[in-house]
């Protein structure tokens, strides 16, 4: 799941790496529990380091043209996914 991006002919991966992706849909102050919980494991790396690292991966999640793989994944969490991601986003920024 480290690239969240398995083969096409992989369904078994794709339903595997929506999974993991699953928690990108929680509502809104679920992911912002979970996020405070990421930046705990992350709590070596300073507040800017962090930021700029992670605003990355946001931005690399966003950029693709779909987060999950499977279509009842992009049905119920695609939506959700990407309002929490830039959400999140706007406050690493300010």
């Amino acid at each position: 799941t480290i690239a969240h991006d398995p083969a096409a002919d992989d369904h078994n991966g794709q339903v595997l790496s929506d999974a993991d992706l699953a928690v990108l849909a929680l509502p809104p102050t679920e992911y912002r529990v979970n996020t405070a919980k990421v930046r705990a494991e992350y709590g070596h790396v300073s507040d800017m380091d962090f930021r700029v690292g992670r605003s990355r991966v946001i931005d690399a999640l966003l950029a693709a043209p779909t987060l999950f793989r499977t279509p009842q994944g992009r049905q119920l969490w695609e939506d959700a996914a990407r309002t929490n991601l830039r959400a999140e986003l706007a406050s690493l920024s300010g």
